[in-house]
């Protein structure tokens, strides 16, 4: 027995996209394969020596070191799901450090990168908890620092999908979309985490210190996000960096920049370009499947091969 099934319906339920999930039943499927070849038909047999010698042979394959390390953590959420729920007695993977992946210099993260961020961290603590939904929010809506720690409850119409950004940068309002899954996040922290620590407070702020029951401040909110990714295994991220990560994700999925501009709120499309944060590869990709000469180009090919040939 593999329980994969059982770990895929668990993190169904958790609210992880089909993507994701996708990702995980093509990993698992792929593990239980290789691990069969080595004669083990129930999970309860597989040693560390099995998983390391599986991570070699992927390895083998040269994918790059943020891949393999999504992979490295997919997998120890496997074990340790299976830990949780006894059907092994340890993890093997327990005492294996995650590669870690993300640079120092807190450039804007592929879309896979923050999927696994987003899907991975902890929410098992109070402060995980509030972590994931300022993360989620963040991510959802590309909001600035100031922006979250000013957001009061009355601000977010969680029927509509909206959010109310009341006298940010250069003293201007806007309204802004919110994504599902942010806004579960931010109504689970209201009604599980936010009771415990808001005391005699009366304030309608939604993120609060857990030692005050005060208003976060912007400190507050990089030492949550920093916190969170820590005690879940990932290196930090700066807030403006899940902006800019935001931001660049619309652009390679087709969003306009105008509207990517009126989402975070600028006057001049010029500041938004410095937000986005394109890779060369990426960018090649991109032009190398919609540059409008490319069929051009494709027949020209085709015509200097079919003079090769007639030679």
């Amino acid at each position: 027995m593999f329980y994969v099934n059982e770990f895929l319906n668990g993190i169904k339920a958790l609210r992880y996209s089909t993507e994701t999930i996708k990702k995980y039943s093509s990993l698992l499927q792929h593990f239980r394969r290789y691990v069969k070849t080595t004669k083990i038909v129930d999970v309860k047999n597989i040693s560390e020596n099995e998983v390391l010698a599986y991570l070699k042979e992927i390895k083998k394959k040269k994918i790059i070191e943020s891949e393999y390390a999504i992979k490295v953590s997919k997998l120890k959420k496997y074990f340790q799901y299976l830990e949780d729920n006894e059907h092994i007695f340890i993890s093997p993977l327990a005492d294996y450090d995650s590669p870690k992946y993300v640079k120092k210099s807190y450039p804007a993260l592929s879309q896979e990168e923050i999927e696994n961020i987003l899907q991975e961290i902890r929410t098992d603590r109070p402060l995980c908890l509030k972590g994931k939904a300022i993360l989620e929010l963040t991510y959802s809506s590309a909001l600035r620092p100031r922006e979250l720690y000013n957001l009061k409850i009355i601000d977010i119409d969680f029927k509509k999908g909206l959010i109310f950004i009341e006298q940010s940068k250069n003293q201007k309002d806007r309204i802004v979309p919110a994504g599902k899954t942010a806004l579960y996040w931010v109504e689970k922290y209201l009604r599980e985490v936010r009771p415990r620590y808001i005391k005699s407070k009366k304030h309608g702020y939604v993120f609060i210190n857990h030692k005050t029951g005060e208003q976060l401040t912007r400190f507050g909110i990089r030492s949550a996000i920093r916190e969170t990714l820590r005690k879940s295994g990932f290196q930090p991220i700066k807030p403006y960096s899940l902006r800019s990560t935001a931001a660049t994700a619309l652009l390679l999925n087709g969003m306009n920049i105008a509207y990517i501009s009126a989402l975070l709120g600028h006057t001049d499309i010029k500041t938004t370009q410095t937000y986005l944060r394109v890779k060369t590869r990426e960018l090649q990709h991109e032009l190398a499947h919609k540059h409008p000469r490319l069929f051009l180009e494709e027949q020209f090919q085709n015509m200097m091969e079919g003079k090769k040939n007639e030679i």
